[in-house]
């Protein structure tokens, strides 16, 4: 391993850089952050799948809770809140016919799926498919992947039940007949829907969206992180994380920054709050939460204003939608949209592999029904275990040819990152396995582990962080190499 004392070290940020308005000539400058590892991988995963919401409930969500507040709800069940968006402003209520508004983590998951349907598949008609039966529609629609208890249940139910029966209205104070277009009191589904909270009825596969509703999505559809939406229990900490994604998209596009109010966060995310004082410590715990997992650039200026830095790191990725009937590998009619249904169950690798065992049988006309005999085979990993080696080995071996062709300032910065991430890990809180791992980065002049030789290590942290194929070959040393980049801070 080489000596690690005769490099210079350089960290991998995004660097200050002055920004200018062409319109305005407002210029700024933006403040250094170090991207590890580790935030590096957690900011794409929030950033690289979107869900779908309507921009109205990017600055007014559902109700964060149950309580009753006089400053927000009324007796006759009814929510409302008007925000200022810039010099406009936007009135959205919530009433409802039933005992409950719906509130919490489980509407605002249920309205993304409904209205991702519709944005993804550009459907023209208000009926949405449902998984087979109620257990698949709670683990795959409202997230829930552990078995719940009776006072869960009836929560739930309740949810599904308010969100039914809640109508909405929408009120601009510059209307016009798409985006901004009003609306008066309308539901978000239509029919008979108390099979949703009602387990004595027969479970139903569709559901009918109100054509209200359908046309609200149409004209004011906005993305959202798909993780954030499935993973954040706090429905508070998920409202200011699509507030603040949806409004570094607008400023980054117009190259500015801007200074949020304090007490208008507070009228918009602060439902059961009463206190700014109050409020201003839950936001701060929560933009702390923010800065460890992404590269959402919030800051306190003073007691009563927080300045977003807008920056593409912080973009979501919407995915170019491609043809669900492209097949890739000619010899094997499998097609692409088939291959990302299995990968709610398999990893994509182990897709690819299975695929290319089944090929060769095919080829030689021993597999009469390819999609079933993949199915099987996906089922005894022992099958396809040469196909598999031999993936991860060519795999690596055109990602090294990469790598080996970037310019040397650019393996050099990589390099001397991975040095200074080494020097500034310490020992507690990593797996016993991975300690001798770290020990043997920072002495790499004794002999403690088996490990590979630091050019090649430099590739796989190349490849780690830009999102490459690092999986390995059984029996391999750069595991352990592996598993010790995630811990690198």
């Amino acid at each position: 391993m080489e000596n690690t004392e005769d490099f210079t070290i350089i960290v991998t940020t995004i660097e200050s850089s002055k920004k200018e308005n062409k319109y305005t000539n407002q210029a700024y400058t933006q403040e250094t952050k170090v991207l590890t590892p580790y935030l590096l991988i957690s900011n794409q995963a929030l950033t690289e799948c979107v869900s779908y919401t309507i921009s109205p409930f990017i600055h007014v969500p559902f109700p964060q809770h149950n309580s009753i507040n006089n400053t927000t709800a009324t007796k006759d069940l009814k929510y409302s809140k008007i925000v200022k968006i810039g010099v406009n402003t936007l009135t959205v209520s919530f009433s409802s016919i039933g005992k409950i508004l719906p509130c919490g983590i489980y509407p605002r998951r249920l309205f993304s799926y409904l209205c991702s349907q519709i944005v993804v598949t550009k459907s023209k008609t208000p009926t949405i498919e449902l998984p087979r039966t109620k257990s698949q529609f709670i683990k795959e629609i409202l997230k829930i992947n552990y078995a719940c208890s009776k006072k869960e249940n009836l929560i739930i139910e309740a949810q599904l039940r308010a969100f039914c029966e809640c109508l909405v209205s929408i009120q601009y104070s510059n209307p016009n007949d798409s985006g901004r277009k009003p609306q008066e009191s309308i539901a978000f589904v239509e029919g008979d829907c108390s099979f949703l909270w009602d387990n004595t009825q027969k479970w139903q596969r569709q559901i009918n969206l109100s054509l209200e509703m359908l046309e609200l999505i149409h004209h004011s559809s906005v993305p959202i992180s798909a993780k954030a939406n499935a993973e954040f229990d706090n429905s508070r900490k998920l409202d200011l994380f699509n507030y603040f994604s949806y409004q570094n998209y607008n400023l980054y596009v117009k190259k500015l920054d801007h200074s949020f109010e304090l007490e208008s966060l507070h009228n918009q995310f602060g439902s059961g709050i009463s206190g700014i004082n109050s409020f201003r410590r839950v936001l701060n715990k929560i933009l702390i939460d923010f800065k460890s997992m992404s590269c959402l650039e919030i800051i306190a200026k003073n007691k009563h204003y927080y300045k977003l830095l807008s920056n593409e790191e912080s973009l979501l990725k919407k995915q170019s939608r491609r043809k669900t009937n492209e097949i890739k590998n000619q010899k094997l009619i499998i097609k692409e949209d088939h291959k990302d249904k299995l990968e709610k169950d398999y990893p994509r690798l182990d897709i690819e592999s299975a695929c290319s065992y089944v090929a060769k049988r095919y080829e030689h006309g021993k597999v009469r029904h390819p999609y079933a005999y993949l199915r099987d085979v996906l089922k005894n990993p022992s099958w396809y275990y040469k196909e598999k080696q031999n993936i991860i080995k060519i795999t690596h071996r055109m990602q090294l040819d990469e790598y080996e062709r970037l310019p040397e300032n650019e393996r050099k910065q990589a390099k001397n990152m991975l040095l200074l991430l080494i020097k500034n890990t310490p020992h507690w809180g990593l797996p016993s396995e991975l300690q001798a791992v770290l020990e043997q980065f920072k002495n790499p002049n004794k002999n403690i582990v088996d490990i590979p030789s630091f050019n090649h290590i430099c590739y796989l942290f190349w490849a780690f962080n830009f999102n490459k194929c690092v999986d390995v070959c059984d029996g391999s040393n750069e595991i352990n190499v592996i598993n010790l980049f995630k811990h690198l801070r």
